[in-house]
């Protein structure tokens, strides 16, 4: 199989992370510790794994000023990997099922994680994860707690191996057994990935500086490869791919002796100009550290496989906190600023659009004056002034307000009329005024008579109804009946205040003497007279 062109990648700060952080890799031999700010470090400090070593690290702490996010590399022998596969599962029951998993793999360290690696093929479609360790950790104890003695938030702590897959998925390298071989400060790292999945690391001590290192190394890659197949992860008869990162160019006579000695490996070095043109390194920074390119790696993107447990990220948690609440109150004043630029827009443009309509009032004003100026000066002499003429239009008023017409007590005869078809109307008569004894028609006096007037001397309207019952045959009994029922429906109405029957057909008054003829013309069939005195309440 050949090696496909490894592309060249543009870390510009739109694809790296540019959040400014603090990189630190920790091995047996040696810490580095780098500034990572937009999308990049400049170089790495050394210090070596020992007691001063902490100490100018707790120094170097202390010059960071800052509380930047912490992001730690380990690079150890005592580390553990396992892909398994459980049962599907989702929810509490999932994390539940892979705590449980964690717990009984490693009892003895509080830095695991466990990652979903996919599904497996079979009819149960299993879960496959990989779990990850670092079995010792005292290894990392002193320096994080020089880390968290500066109030500095961790945001993790990964496993190199882990960091060295995201150099696979950057190049893009789709081998189906790959080992990454790469001399680092705490010696030979060889990691396999089958699929470009994390199956097996190992770190081999070897001293760099003899003779045989070249040696030893390609005989660690064959036990390696020997490794693998008493594992059962691959079989000698499979193809093995080789890439050697040789970040400071020293590795070019392993991959000649690789390719020399066996043959059914198919090997490929990355060298230092590659990693700085593929990769966007600075060659400062890459030279300054043997761990400076998985700072790199690290610094750019951050594995899924953070090993530090809660209580070791809760400063860098309740930062993210603090963050967003910071956001959300920087979003919220920019919204109450805009909203309150707004409202004084508003503010100002009605403001501009009242004295605008003030000024255009003002002038249609100026303009219905002299219009009214001009028109008055037309007008004829008056005889009077205005206030006389204004008085008088006031009395008027007072007047036509006070009169009042026969038309209500028109209708509600009318509607008595219609409710007693037997009554036939001759007469009609109608008062409106103070009652008073000097009126000369006999009708206007018996209306005053029996109706002297409100007291107060209020006005009312009175008037008088003579009509007669038809047909008539005499009964007289009836005829006085069917007056009742009209003067009843008369008194019903809620203008009347009162109905008198001034004058019956027939007078049963026992006061009254019985006198006349059997002949009298007064008494003939065919007619029963009535006349009828209607009392209005009072009006002011």
């Amino acid at each position: 199989m050949n090696w496909p062109e490894i592309p060249k990648f543009n870390f510009s700060f739109s694809r790296a992370d540019t959040a400014e952080k603090l990189l630190i890799s920790i091995s047996a031999r040696q810490v580095s510790a780098a500034h990572w700010r937009f999308g990049r470090f400049d170089r790495c400090d050394i210090f070596t794994y020992s007691d001063d070593g902490l100490v100018a690290f707790k120094s170097y702490l202390a010059g960071v000023g800052r509380k930047l996010p912490v992001h730690m590399l380990v690079d150890a022998v005592e580390e553990d990997y396992r892909l398994e596969s459980l049962p599907h599962s989702v929810g509490s029951d999932r994390t539940d099922m892979v705590d449980r998993k964690l717990k009984q793999h490693y009892r003895n360290t509080p830095y695991i994680s466990a990652q979903l690696r996919g599904r497996d093929t079979g009819k149960r479609r299993d879960d496959r994860y990989l779990f990850c360790a670092l079995t010792n950790p005292e290894l990392i104890a002193g320096w994080v707690q020089a880390v968290t003695e500066h109030e500095l938030p961790i945001a993790g702590i990964y496993l190199l191996p882990t960091v060295s897959q995201g150099l696979v998925e950057r190049l893009q390298l789709a081998q189906t057994n790959l080992l990454l071989v790469s001399s680092n400060s705490s010696g030979l790292r060889l990691t396999f990935l089958r699929e470009q999945t994390l199956r097996i690391s190992r770190l081999a001590r070897i001293d760099a500086t003899t003779p045989q290192a070249v040696k030893s190394y390609a005989e660690e890659i064959s036990n390696t490869r020997l490794y693998l197949h008493g594992l059962r992860v691959m079989t000698l008869d499979e193809q093995l791919s080789v890439l050697i990162v040789d970040s400071d160019d020293t590795l070019a006579e392993l991959a000649d002796t690789l390719a020399r000695d066996n043959p059914n490996i198919e090997c490929h070095r990355l060298g230092r100009a590659e990693i700085i043109a593929r990769l966007g390194i600075p060659a400062p920074a890459l030279d300054s550290s043997a761990d400076a390119l998985y700072l790199h790696l690290l610094g750019s993107h951050a594995p899924d496989s953070n090993l530090a447990p809660a209580e070791v990220t809760f400063g860098y948690r309740m930062l993210g906190v603090r963050r967003g609440v910071y956001a959300l109150a920087a979003a919220t004043a920019l919204a109450i600023a805009a909203w309150s630029a707004f409202t004084w827009y508003q503010v100002v443009d009605t403001e501009v659009n009242i004295k605008s309509d003030i000024e255009n009032a003002a002038a249609q004003l100026a303009q219905l004056q002299a219009q009214y100026l001009e028109t008055a000066r037309q007008f004829p002499v008056t005889p009077t002034s205005a206030e006389n003429l204004q008085r008088a239009v006031e009395v008027a008023q007072k007047i036509g307000a006070a009169t009042r017409s026969p038309e209500t007590m028109m209708a509600i005869v009318g509607q008595a009329l219609d409710q007693n078809p037997d009554i036939r109307l001759r007469r009609f008569g109608w008062k409106y005024g103070r009652a008073d004894g000097g009126q000369q028609d006999p009708r206007k006096s018996a209306i005053t008579k029996s109706n002297p007037g409100p007291a107060g001397g209020a006005r009312q309207q009175s008037g008088v109804v003579a009509g007669e019952v038809r047909p008539f045959s005499g009964d007289y009994r009836a005829a006085n009946e069917s007056i009742s029922r009209f003067a009843a429906a008369l008194s019903e109405q809620p203008e009347v205040a009162e109905v008198k029957v001034i004058k019956a057909p027939l007078n049963v008054s026992p006061s009254l003497t019985l006198s006349g003829t059997t002949v009298d013309s007064s008494t003939r069939v065919g007619a029963a007279e009535f006349e009828l005195l209607l009392v209005f309440k009072p009006t002011t």
